[in-house]
């Protein structure tokens, strides 16, 4: 329960929420391609009112924020972990991650109502200017685990001393519009907690968008040279590919409208599907399969954590798609839906590319794709250029979730009259400074499935497995003993995961033989 309390803290919701509607989480679920590398479609998400999908459309695009190139990883993380071992730790690690999905909402939900409490939204989840008093309420959650989805519909809220004047006991269902980082800021108590963890929340939000882009250029690196190669000859490697894409790099980063990239949706559907569809065929057709690999293997099991992490974790796009529901009451249905169709799938996918391949499996498995006739060579080429295309027409979406962060960190240092007339310019340096730093990460790890972990192991499991419990364990104080120790589980599994795969990673990367 969420008792009537006086609430002293405050949390800006006017200019500062209306920024955050455009900021990263939304430039990533409203974006073509995601953070994992695939589609969610321009309609996945919007913040205006009218702007509502159905329940179909919601499972869709979350099926396509966790399908792509985080998939084309899973073989090699299957061989860390071990064939088996590795089969039924992606099931386990796709459930946790629907399950601290639909906990962040119900959080979101909860900050929502204490917002309401205090006096700073309307029933309907829109911010009222000035509130005198706290409005207290009492209002009946259901147990934040695996509780029924319809835990926040129709509360009732004492508005007695509100700002606004409606009858004194109301029902009312709160629909706010919150971002990960206002909810994270929401759920804490004191100025200097609030800011703490907003300021968590936007650095993870900006690594992951750097690190993803840095993953991206890492995969274009290693697989333009197989392509182009031939043709350009022996001398063309990794650092040749990469100053090639710089270029179409910067001018995507500095576009002022996605529009005129909105064919990538399509696009990004098409190339992934055919990138798993080619190497499950090429593998049985030059394969056999092997089911007696190693069922486990311990030495590098967090690399298996950090690869899966980085496919499931999607934690940052998630809300704004929930936003844009024309039901959502039913959101832990949908997340639900659509995870049992990405885990059942990519555990299938992994498992089959990994017992194909065996060990010769590469960290992109579609490196694997080499050999055979000089047409079916040109075929896998063609699937690989697709792909190609396809990642770096998804850098833009990506990358705008970091920059419109950092740009509007830097934009509030200026007094707008200063700020008017180099605004433009402002930006451009920012965005250049950025996709610098994407240089320098994939410079510094140059290999794909190295940046996958550190992202997927370290971000990711920040974002999806850490906060997400300790904003449950601080909203839901009365929650029963079994589900506050389930939480403080995944929390010990997400700071695990961090730690390790960090370790391990830092310990592949200081390792002159490792490739």
């Amino acid at each position: 329960r969420i008792m009537g309390e006086p609430i002293t803290a405050t949390i800006p919701i006017g200019q500062d929420r209306l920024d955050s509607h455009d900021s990263a989480a939304v430039a990533l679920a409203s974006a073509p391609r995601s953070i994992s590398g695939a589609a969610s479609g321009p309609r996945a998400v919007s913040t205006a009112d009218d702007a509502q999908i159905s329940n179909s459309e919601v499972v869709l695009a979350l099926v396509k924020c966790a399908i792509g190139a985080g998939s084309l990883s899973l073989p090699y993380a299957f061989k860390e972990g071990g064939l088996w071992f590795s089969l039924i730790g992606t099931v386990l690690i796709g459930m946790l991650s629907a399950y601290t999905i639909i906990l962040l909402k119900q959080c979101e939900e909860a900050v929502g109502l204490k917002l309401l409490a205090e006096g700073q939204i309307d029933g309907k989840g829109r911010s009222i200017s000035a509130a005198s008093g706290n409005g207290g309420f009492v209002k009946a959650l259901s147990p934040p685990l695996l509780g029924p989805e319809d835990f926040n519909i129709d509360p009732i809220v004492n508005v007695e001393s509100l700002a606004f004047n409606v009858d004194p006991i109301v029902p009312v269902a709160p629909r706010t519009k919150l971002m990960y980082p206002e909810v994270a800021a929401g759920a804490m108590d004191g100025a200097v907690a609030k800011s703490v963890m907003k300021g968590v929340v936007n650095v993870g939000i900006c690594l992951t968008s750097l690190g993803v882009c840095a993953a991206y250029l890492d995969f274009l690196a290693a697989t333009l040279p197989q392509v182009l190669g031939p043709l350009l000859g022996p001398d063309f490697g990794e650092l040749e590919a990469t100053l090639m894409v710089l270029p179409v790099m910067l001018v995507l980063v500095l576009l002022r409208t996605f529009k005129v990239l909105s064919f990538t949706a399509i696009l990004g559907d098409i190339a992934v599907t055919v990138a798993l569809l080619a190497v499950v065929v090429y593998g049985f057709a030059t394969r056999d399969i092997d089911l007696s690999l190693p069922f486990i293997n311990i030495k590098s099991l967090m690399k298996f954590v950090g690869a899966t992490s980085f496919l499931f974790a999607i934690h940052i796009v998630v809300l704004p798609i929930l936003h844009a529901s024309k039901s959502p009451q039913s959101f832990a249905k949908n997340i639900s839906t659509s995870f049992s169709f990405i885990t059942g799938l990519n555990a299938i996918f992994g498992f089959l590319a990994y017992a194909l391949f065996a060990d010769d499996v590469a960290p992109a498995v579609t490196d694997n794709l080499d050999g055979g006739s000089d047409a079916t060579q040109a075929t896998l080429n063609a699937v690989k250029v697709l792909l190609c295309v396809d990642l770096l027409f998804t850098v833009p979406f990506v990358f705008v979730a970091g920059r419109e962060i950092v740009e509007r960190e830097v934009l509030s240092r200026f007094r707008d009259g200063e700020r008017t007339t180099s605004v433009m310019h402002i930006r451009n340096t920012v965005r250049i400074a950025l996709l610098g730093c994407v240089v320098a990460i994939c410079f510094g790890v140059p290999c794909f499935g190295d940046m996958v972990n550190l992202v997927g192991g370290v971000v990711n499991a920040t974002m999806g497995f850490i906060l997400p419990p300790i904003l449950a364990l601080k909203l839901f104080p009365c929650m029963s003993l079994f589900a506050t120790i389930g939480h403080v589980l995944i929390l010990v599994f997400g700071v695990t995961a961090l730690v390790l795969t960090l370790f391990f990673t830092a310990q592949d990367l200081a390792d002159p033989n490792h490739s």
